[in-house]
């Protein structure tokens, strides 16, 4: 036992120890002083009391040296303290207990205790833990630290650091490591730096990859300069974790900052992304890289840095992440912010993204540029995307322009389109292009109503030839109006080849009309008939597997005035139609169908003359016509698709097409009774050449950043239309036909076929 009462001092050392000390006590107002140090301990010191004066300090020097406990009581000062050995161990609850005055502390070896490393209510001016130096078991403060810088390990299972109410503390520069929670209740700011160049200061939890605490709900938590590692979730309450200055806070697992965020304009937020990463850009799924998840307001002003760094990670287009996720109001400036990948030279994004009552910053890797070049927003996009054919550019790009988290089948398809583009391949592109459009049928589905329309023309016609040719019932000259009602089946098959980039399909229908007539007079005629047909169609080409059926029910009316001998047909028709579709898309990794059903109308009128010329048995028939139609699509959301679903909007299409023929008729008897024939041949061309505009967008995008248009092929511009006809007529007014007609153009063909029975009464 060594006890100090008076002074001891040496030109060097005042006191060195090389062998075993139990207790070495300096008492108040008497010093131990050296001009180098006032005390050096190669060897053991049980326990050091210093209630006076140690000039020079204390030196604990050497691996093997050991102060068991060191107490600097609230009369004592020392100079300094100095340790490459071992303060504290065993039993010792406290290892360095401060309560005086202590200029600087420099620890190279362990400070330790069992509740506490290192306790100060006194004053340190500089406290510093050097790399190798590891203060165990906590390090409280409730007196003054000016500067504490760990280039070490701060440890504990508990508080790492704890900072009291009535402490003050100056910046913490970490560029160690702080395994455990750090707990500040004072209402100073926690102000923290890093390390620098390539070095990072680590907060982490005591245990390995298990995240620490940082309580800090009286004041704000400063980043402020240098590189940190952040692994511990932050509690500042209702204060705010300001990240500022030029520090780069580095996250790679996703933290929780219960409080407010804000970055400034120069820091960086760096996120860690980990080998076998998930990356949808979906909080509930993506794992394997870091974000801050802030429950109160997050603010990052223009300027700030985001930087996705990969730990093993390779990054690739169409990539999400999710790098801030807001509860209340997010002020990110996604598109003044800076963005970089590791090793990544394609263009990178931020969107601010809506994720239920959440607000997310979301950074998106897009299609690569030239090194040194800056992508144009405007520049083509089937440049960037590989397709060539309209259709398929703007379908891709709506499809690309998704930024959002919230729906994981839209993601994934997403990420499969993007892997099946890589290959570079216009070819693939644009079949997949194709397939994400919307279906479009243009005017196949008025194909039936404009036959029942034919068919209703030719009946009239047929009436007004047996008539002239004596018809029993018909042609009597009787005053009295005579009623005749009919039926007709028919059938039909339509095709088209690829147009103007636009897949073909094909085509076939059926139908029905029911109708009735009277003539009026000598000279009218007029009726009406009620029209059912089913239409089934297919795609050809690269959306083969796509389909429509549509169910027509129609109103038509008509009438026919018989002049001498000209003539002139009136028709027009109404139509309700249900559509059901189904849209395939199948590419690699992906494969889905979406389905959709809605509604349409169509509305067609028709004016036809003719000028009959008798030649012999045979009767020429010059014939114009003209007929108009528009076709009404509604609006519908499709279903299932796993993702590729669309909402898509109504759509509208005309046709004004003239007629100009001839048509031949002439009459047989045999002894089944009358037989009429006819042949028409005409010339159809169309004036409208207005291409159906379809606007869609993927259903389950719901702020429509996918919105785009698929735009049909133009109508036919000329046809060839050849129709026969044969009709029998028998002495009880019972009259059946047949006919058959023929549209043909470059790279399309339609054919109808029809059974009338008719019965006058």
């Amino acid at each position: 036992t060594v006890s100090n009462s008076g002074l001891i001092t040496g030109t060097t050392t005042g006191l060195s120890n090389t062998g075993s000390i139990t207790l070495l006590t300096n008492s108040s107002g008497h010093t131990i002083s050296g001009g180098t140090q006032g005390v050096l301990n190669t060897g053991t010191i049980a326990s050091i009391s210093n209630a006076g004066a140690i000039t020079g300090g204390i030196d604990n020097s050497g691996s093997t040296a050991l102060i068991g406990q060191l107490t600097n009581t609230s009369t004592g000062s020392l100079d300094s303290l100095t340790n490459t050995g071992t303060i504290g161990g065993g039993a010792v609850a406290i290892g360095l207990s401060n309560a005086g005055t202590i200029g600087t502390v420099s620890n190279s070896g362990l400070i330790t205790g069992t509740t506490t490393g290192l306790s100060n209510t006194g004053s340190i001016t500089q406290l510093t833990n050097n790399a190798g130096g590891t203060i165990s078991g906590a390090l409280y403060n409730n007196g003054t630290i000016g500067t504490l810088t760990n280039n070490g390990t701060l440890a504990s299972s508990g508080y790492a650091l704890d900072n009291g109410t009535s402490a003050s503390l100056g910046i913490v520069a970490n560029s160690g490591t702080i395994a455990g929670n750090i707990r500040n209740l004072s209402s100073q700011d926690l102000t923290l730096a890093g390390g620098t160049g390539s070095t990072f200061g680590t907060l982490t939890g005591f245990l390995a990859n298990t995240p620490g605490t940082i309580t800090n709900t009286a004041s704000n938590v400063s980043f402020a300069s240098g590189n940190l590692l952040l692994n511990d979730n932050i509690n500042v309450g209702a204060f705010a974790v300001n990240h500022t200055g030029t520090a780069v806070l580095q996250v790679n697992a996703p933290v929780t900052i219960t409080g407010n965020y804000n970055q400034g304009s120069l820091a960086t937020l760096q996120i860690g992304v980990s080998s076998g990463a998930v990356t949808q850009g979906s909080i509930a799924t993506d794992s394997g890289y870091g974000r801050l998840i802030v429950t109160g307001n997050t603010s990052i002003a223009s300027g700030a840095s985001i930087k996705l760094l990969s730990r093993g990670y390779a990054f690739a287009t169409g990539q999400r992440f999710v790098v801030v996720d807001t509860a209340g109001s997010a002020t990110y400036n996604p598109t003044s912010l800076n963005y970089s990948a590791t090793g990544y030279t394609g263009t990178i994004t931020g969107t601010a993204m809506s994720n239920g009552g959440n607000s997310d910053l979301v950074v998106v890797l897009g299609g690569h540029s030239s090194p040194g070049q800056t992508p144009s927003p405007t520049a083509s996009p089937g440049t960037q995307l590989g397709a060539t054919i309209p259709n398929a550019i703007s379908s891709l790009t709506g499809l690309l322009a998704y930024t959002g988290i919230s729906n994981a089948n839209l993601l994934n398809l997403y990420n499969a389109v993007l892997g099946s583009l890589g290959d570079g391949s216009s070819n693939t592109a644009n079949h997949i292009g194709k397939q994400l459009g919307a279906t479009q049928t243009g005017l196949a589905p008025a194909a039936p109503t404009v036959d029942a329309m034919s068919i209703v023309g030719s009946r009239v016609n047929t009436l007004r030839i047996a008539q002239n040719a004596g018809e029993t019932g018909i042609a009597t000259g009787d005053s009295t109006p005579q009623w005749s009602v009919w039926g007709e089946g028919f059938g039909g098959h339509a095709s088209q080849d690829e147009r103007q980039s636009v897949d073909g399909y094909s085509a076939n229908y059926g139908g029905l009309l029911v109708g009735v007539d009277r003539a009026l007079g000598e000279r009218w005629r007029a009726g009406g008939a009620f029209t059912y047909s089913n239409t089934a169609l297919n795609n050809t080409g690269d959306t083969a597997g796509n389909s429509a059926r549509v169910n027509g029910y129609g109103l038509i009316g008509y009438a026919s005035y018989t002049g001498s001998p000209w003539y002139v047909n009136l028709s027009g028709a109404a139509v309700q139609q249900q559509y059901d579709t189904t849209r395939l898309v199948s590419l690699t990794g992906y494969s889905a169908n979406a389905s959709g059903h809605f509604s349409g109308q169509q509305y067609l009128a028709r004016v036809e003359a003719g000028y009959p010329l008798a030649l012999g048995p045979v009767t020429l028939t010059p014939l114009a016509g003209v007929t108009y139609s528009h076709q009404h699509q509604g609006s519908y959301t499709e279903t299932g698709g796993n993702g590729a679903a669309l909402s898509v909007g109504s759509s509208d299409v005309n046709s004004v097409k003239s007629s100009l023929g001839v048509q031949l008729d002439k009459g047989f008897t045999s002894r089944y009774g009358q037989i009429l024939s006819d042949v028409r041949v005409q010339w159809i061309h169309e004036y409208d050449q207005a291409k159906q505009v379809t606007a869609a967008g993927f259903a389950a995008d719901p702020t429509g950043q996918t919105a785009f248009t698929t735009v049909g092929a133009r109508p036919v511009s000329d046809l060839a239309d050849v129709s026969l006809g044969v009709t029998l007529l028998r002495a009880s007014n019972l009259s059946v036909s047949v006919r058959y007609e023929l549209q043909a153009a470059s790279g399309f063909l339609s054919q109808t076929g029809s059974v009338r029975l008719r019965q006058v009464f």
